[in-house]
């Protein structure tokens, strides 16, 4: 008899599907930014919002990636490592989304900073493929484990990236 953990359980909608809805959200913030002129009160609030999805969003991805170089270091198991992750999920994705809500009133730029997020969110879809694949196991194949670094390798940059140009574009360089 196969246990079940408690709690909730739905099958996760298909990748493509899911990568669809984050290209096309993307596309929609690339097409609607800076083609409204906001107030400055809503440009303040927009960009506390900003600045509070990085919070989250980028903050949830660090602390994985943090305990899973513990798990490597021998100071946290595998299980507490997939735990961060299943918990860091759904910061991860308001965070992301709410870069794109504030992104849209703010005039996120059409250049490498919108391409690092693209990357952010496509590469996030597979990494959360990754997570229910390395839930599967209690001591993850050497294959899997590459994977899961090159992605852990690929949102470090293009979260880093998005930082850093959103940091110089606010500021004009």
């Amino acid at each position: 008899m196969e246990v079940v953990a408690p709690g909730r359980h739905r099958r996760p909608a298909p990748l493509t599907w899911q990568l669809a809805a984050v290209v096309l959200c993307w596309l929609t913030v690339l097409a609607v930014s800076g083609r409204q002129r906001i107030s400055p009160v809503v440009h303040d609030v927009a960009l506390l919002l900003h600045l509070g999805s990085v919070v989250a969003g980028f903050g949830a991805v660090l602390m994985v990636d943090w305990f899973g170089l513990l798990w490597l270091a021998g100071r946290r198991t595998f299980a507490d490592v997939l735990r961060t992750a299943h918990g860091a999920h759904v910061p991860t994705w308001l965070g992301f989304a709410g870069l794109l809500a504030s992104g849209a009133l703010l005039g996120l730029p059409a250049g490498p900073k919108a391409i690092a997020v693209l990357v952010v969110g496509v590469n996030g879809v597979y990494a959360g493929a990754l997570l229910r694949e390395l839930s599967r196991w209690t001591v993850p194949p050497t294959p899997l484990l590459i994977r899961s670094g090159l992605a852990t390798l690929i949102s470090q940059g293009a979260w880093w990236t998005a930082v850093v140009l959103g940091h110089l574009t606010s500021r004009g360089g």
